[in-house]
């Protein structure tokens, strides 16, 4: 059992170490999980960049399963990246709609970062869930698991920590009236390394 305290998770599985830096404003409403992978063999590792870096999420679970709160719940926290479209990856919106993001993505004469940052800022004026989850509304958990640059993958999530994952999803869904549905693995939602998280459960 926890409860929720000022932005804090309270139980006796949950480790405080709150990285003021990574708090970027308040969030009015939590509508989403999105679960990451350090890409770093510690949380040795993360805790040392989190230090200096603006980037980060709400919390880290480390090799043994043991869970840290890193960032307040009330706190928005940029772990996110730019949004994928919703309506070009499941084809569950009118056929207006996926025309007009399709113009976006595949628009010609334009940077392929460019067409990704014009998409993402037409995703985030839409309301949750006819985009995905973004900073302003969704927590992030990560999972210490290494790169490895040469396989291109992540290193599979271990038994213990996808027991810890699955306690504070569990948790998180209780406070933030969630369901599985609302719970996303961070390629799912933007462009990143599609087996981070590949091996997370909850």
């Amino acid at each position: 059992m926890s409860k929720l305290q000022k932005g804090k998770l309270i139980g006796a599985k949950v480790t405080q170490k709150v990285f003021a830096g990574l708090h970027k404003g308040k969030i009015s409403t939590v509508e989403a999980i999105i679960v990451h992978q350090t890409g770093a063999p510690t949380a040795t590792h993360t805790f040392n960049s989190y230090k200096t870096s603006s980037h980060g999420a709400h919390f880290l679970i480390d090799k043994k399963g043991k869970i840290y709160q890193t960032a307040l719940l009330n706190q928005k926290a940029y772990h996110v990246g730019k949004l994928r479209s919703r309506c070009i990856v499941t084809k569950a919106c009118t056929a207006t709609e996926l025309a007009t993001a399709n113009a976006i993505y595949l628009k010609k004469g334009q940077s392929y970062g460019l067409r990704l940052r014009n998409l993402h800022n037409h995703e985030k004026n839409k309301s949750y869930p006819d985009r995905y989850p973004m900073n302003n509304d969704s927590i992030g958990i990560e999972i210490v698991g290494d790169y490895d640059k040469t396989k291109k993958s992540y290193e599979s999530v271990n038994a213990t920590q996808n027991k810890s994952l699955e306690w504070l999803v569990g948790e998180l869904g209780k406070h933030f009236v969630l369901d599985k549905h609302d719970v996303y693995r961070h390629p799912e939602v933007s462009y990143k390394q599609p087996s981070e998280a590949s091996t997370a459960k909850w």
